[in-house]
């Protein structure tokens, strides 16, 4: 194990060598390589011993907490203030991030912080440990390496105050954000794999992308992921050379799917592009009140100034100040409006200096082909002349909206980066949608799909549809009535209700609804089918609304405590994501943009939609849901009750076929993928499973070699299966069968009671109940039981009472061999295993060596109990007495081993097999031991030694492995 393992250290470290990495063995003072530091701040800054000094004080003194934390990070980026000897303020730079070559870079392996960690890897930058990579054997899963950096991070806080990121090599390399009071976070991989490993990479990611935040009183790291690093630097690259004059574009297009983090990209872009120009205007613009919102929170938490503009007033005066207000601003488009701003036009005209005339000004534009190419479009490039001006899009552009690719883009380059959704799927930062049709006797008939098809309907807001021409209008109305007649909606709210509990739940939902006034039906019919607190409206009200709408807008007011409506949506948004109830939303327009829940599983659509309208509200679903690691949301899933998916090609015409590639899968398609993992998962066996016991053990031997992969698979299957309700029949018998042998595989492990245990929470209970409801976890339990070896179970044996399962009997000492640390006994348990795999030999000599083994198992775990001794301590014990040449009492012998590991315990730490000085230093102590207390008693004691340092080496990795 441990030579696979330093090969993939050799692997990663041969990458690193030529990413321009000097390879140096480090010994940290503390945690910071103080000498490697003091000599790497003169180089890059004009600084004396004292003034390193003061630094040094600065850096040390930080806490290890959430503040001290913020403080390191601070100063990694923007250096170190202190007062020189003339008591003038002076920043002293930890990194220089314009000229990298004069910073110094190690990496180094095998680095001991305090005696307590060594890590496999550590990347020095100036002395300062940047990142902590861990790495595991290539066939291992990534996970163990990083659940030991997140052990690290307890044991030596103060190392990761300084660390930023934290990595895991094995299968496969991925980086996550240092957050030592976090549990869990967040984990990524890099595109190409190895290119966060470049030094101007890590050192831009470090600088531009990492930020702590702050949310409900929670604060976590932010990191990138590789496309938000990829945009944002495009757009951060072509704003700065345009600025100062290097190149003419101005421009572009960003288009990533629905849920790959667009508004953080906007975020790092903006940054960047301000701390590269100085002090530059930057303008978020965004066209609903909802996105302002969205990306002032996220400045907000953090920790970002920005000034949003409340009123058109307010816009005029930051366009007029001197030359234009420097900073972030966040506005509306909709106060671009021409006839509000033509006058102030013509006055900043007339200056020579004004924003005006200013190539620093840089407007990153949200959903960019909605609103971008009219009036307000025109308006706003008209004042802002010079600026730079950077679209954004969760969905593709339509053919028929070419003039965006003309408003920003380029025609050699339409985009400036794309994210497919195929691409954000493949990647896991978001899962598939399917859709289902569902009561299609409710549905609208061809004839009435085709008016709202050939229509605008869907992007004019209901209190403006009363501008829409009179015959189109007088057909959309028709639509209209019968989405909303109360009948039909009582019939889809119970199939919902039906649906929502039996394939739902633990999940939540959302209803979308045709008008405000179908919203307030579907609240008052699930209310008959469901609990009155499990369902919610979230829409907006006016005071020209009927007393009926009025009276539930007081009453939710009255409900929340909250006097303003923004805030009682607030308020229902944060439970919706929080808490228990409610459990499904109904909205008209509102959240079908810009909201994030990935508890959010299913959405009933009773709403015509088409083109990105559709895009975005059913991407509401596609956020994968995360859970102890594991993603439980096999697909966000979209209900048709209107008919619109069964003419999805012609909603989603005016898009190219490679745009749109894998925005909805249809039921069948995901009833295949669910086929193909079920085929593969039986595949892994070379033997036709079924429920016969012997069967099922046989298998289990097979899981013990393959249940990574198994496991992978069963989870994956699980979580589409789950989805299909009447479509399950097809898979019943597979699906039951993999489930009954994935818990016999526990119970046989001995670890069914403590999965059952872990999944204990109503999510778990909820989401897994389809499973319990066909497997029977007491039945298997029975059939396949915990042995217990001991006297009784022996006697029982011998006697001939007791005719155990060979499997039984097999399993049972596999589980104490498990535990065990002696070799000899190990090897003829695998042995057994194998011949009988092979059917080398019968089963009943194999039985009667099972049986011996037990006695032996027996007789040994009798004895450590009399001795009071544990495990590691009965091995060194055992090895001691083989090499005796002379007896020696038990007491006193047990009395000098206690001692002798007593001493050996003094200088391990988690690893330290790892290290040679460490091994030697053992191997010395072990050795003046057994010449002081056994000289003369042993055969060798130079071999007695090596005996038991080779045993302790392995006791060790092998209880860091458990």
């Amino acid at each position: 194990m441990r030579k696979e393992k330093i090969q993939s250290e050799d692997y990663l470290s041969e990458i690193l060598g030529s990413f321009g990495w000097e390879y140096r063995s480090l010994k940290p003072d503390d945690v910071l390589a103080i000498e490697e530091f003091r000599s790497s701040l003169k180089r890059i800054n004009d600084v004396s011993d004292e003034e390193i000094d003061e630094v040094i004080n600065y850096l040390t003194t930080r806490s290890f907490d959430a503040e001290g934390c913020i403080q390191i990070l601070e100063a990694i980026k923007r250096g170190v203030t202190i007062k020189d000897k003339d008591g003038n303020l002076k920043t002293v730079k930890l990194v220089d991030f314009v000229d990298l070559k004069a910073n110094s870079l190690i990496y180094s392996r095998q680095v001991s912080f305090r005696n307590v960690i060594i890590p496999d890897i550590v990347l020095f930058v100036n002395g300062i440990p940047l990142a902590v990579i861990e790495c595991k054997k290539m066939a291992k899963d990534w996970k163990e390496g990083y659940e030991q950096i997140k052990r690290y991070e307890k044991q030596v806080p103060e190392l990761f105050k300084y660390a930023q990121i934290g990595m895991s090599f094995a299968d496969r390399l991925v980086y996550f954000p240092i957050v030592r009071w976090a549990e869990n976070v967040a984990v990524y991989e890099w595109k190409p794999e190895f290119d966060i490993l470049k030094p101007e990479i890590l050192l831009d990611v470090v600088k531009y992308f990492t930020y702590y935040r702050e949310q409900g009183g929670e604060i976590t790291k932010v990191l990138p992921r590789y496309m938000q690093y990829r945009a944002a630097n495009a757009i951060a690259d072509r704003a700065v050379k345009y600025a100062r004059g290097i190149e003419d574009r101005n421009k572009g297009l960003v288009w990533h799917w629905q849920g790959t983090g667009k508004t953080l990209t906007m975020v790092f872009a903006a940054e960047k592009i301000r701390d590269l120009l100085g002090n530059p205007t930057i303008f978020f613009i965004v066209d609903r009140v909802e996105l302002q919102k969205q990306i002032s929170d996220e400045l907000k938490n953090l920790k970002i100034h920005c000034e949003v503009i409340e009123s058109i007033g307010h816009l005029k005066r930051v366009l007029s100040h001197a030359d234009g207000k420097r900073g972030f601003f966040i506005t509306l488009i909709h106060k671009f409006r021409e006839e509000d701003l033509a006058e102030l036009r013509e006055q900043i005209k007339s200056q020579e200096w004004s924003i005006m005339a200013r190539k620093d000004v840089v407007c990153l534009i949200d959903e960019g082909h909605r609103t971008q190419y009219g009036e307000l479009a025109a308006s706003m490039r008209s004042i802002l002349k010079n600026a730079s001006f950077f679209a954004f899009t969760g969905t593709p552009v339509a053919k028929k909206g070419r003039d965006t690719y003309a408003s920003f883009g380029y025609p050699d380059e339409p985009y400036l980066d794309r994210y497919f959704i195929t691409d954000s799927i493949s990647d896991g930062f978001t899962v598939k949608i399917a859709y289902q049709s569902r009561l299609d006797d409710v549905h609208l008939d061809r004839e009435n799909l085709e008016v709202f098809l050939s229509s605008r309907l869907e992007e004019i807001p209901e209190e403006y549809r009363e501008r829409v021409e009179e015959d189109l209008k007088r057909r959309l109305n028709r639509v209209k009535v019968i989405l909303e007649d109360e009948r039909r909606i009582e019939r889809i709210a119970r199939d919902i209700a039906s649906h929502y509990i039996k394939n739902v739940k633990p999940f939540k939902a959302m209803v979308v609804a045709v008008s405000r006034k179908a919203c307030l039906s579907y609240k008052k019919a699930l209310d008959k089918f469901l609990k009155p607190e499990e369902t919610e409206i979230v829409m907006t009200f006016s005071q020209n609304d009927s007393r009926e709408m009025l009276e539930y807008m007081n009453w939710q007011m009255k409900k929340y405590g909250k006097d303003d409506l923004k805030l009682v949506h607030e308020e229902i948004v944060t439970r919706f994501k929080k808490k228990e109830n409610p459990k499904i939303l109904i909205v008209t327009d509102m959240l079908l943009t810009g909201f994030d829940a990935p508890i959010l599983q299913t959405m009933y659509l009773d709403k015509p939609l088409k083109e990105h309208r559709l895009l975005q509200a059913i991407a509401r679903t596609n956020r994968p849901f995360i859970k102890d690691g594991q993603n439980l949301k096999g697909a966000g899933l979209i209900i048709d009750y209107v008919g619109i998916f069964k003419f999805l090609k012609k909603a989603f015409e005016m898009y190219e076929e490679e745009d749109i590639r894998g925005a909805a899968y249809n039921i069948e398609e995901i009833k295949e993928e669910l086929r193909k993992k079920i085929d593969e998962a039986f595949s892994l066996f070379d033997f036709e499973l079924s429920y016969d016991r012997d069967v099922m053990d046989r298998a289990v031997l097979v899981l013990e070699e393959k249940i990574e992969d198994f496991r992978k698979l069963y989870f994956e299957i699980r979580n589409l299966y789950r989805l299909l309700l009447e479509e399950r029949l097809e898979f019943k018998d597979k699906f039951d069968l993999l489930s009954e042998l994935y818990h016999t595989y526990l119970q046989r492990q001995n670890r069914l009671d403590a999965e059952i245990e872990q999944k204990r929470d109503q999510f778990y209970r909820e989401a897994l109940k389809f499973i319990h409801e066909t497997i029977d976890i007491e039945r298997i339990k029975k059939d396949y039981p915990v042995v217990v070896i001991d006297d009784e179970f022996l006697k029982r044996i011998r006697e001939g009472k007791e005719r155990r399962n060979f499997y039984d009997l097999l399993f049972a000492v596999k589980n104490y061999t498990r535990e065990m640390n002696d070799e000899t006994i190990v090897e003829k348990v695998d042995r057994i295993v194998r011949d009988w795999n092979e059917r080398k030999r019968e089963m009943d000599e194999l039985y009667e060596e099972l049986k011996t083994i037990a006695e032996i198992i027996n007789e040994e775990r009798k004895e450590k109990e009399k001795l009071g001794l544990n495990e590691k301590e009965y091995r060194v014990l055992k090895l001691l007495r083989s090499h005796l040449s002379e007896k020696i009492e038990d007491d006193e012998l047990v009395d000098c081993l206690k001692e002798m590991l007593k001493e050996v315990e003094s200088v391990t730490f988690p690893r330290w097999y790892e290290k040679s000085e460490v091994v030697g230093e053992i191997s010395r102590r072990v050795l003046l031991f057994l010449i002081k207390n056994f000289k003369g008693k042993v055969d060798s004691p130079t071999k007695t030694r090596d005996d038991i340092v080779r045993f302790l080496k392995l006791y060790a990795e092998r209880e860091l492995a458990e």
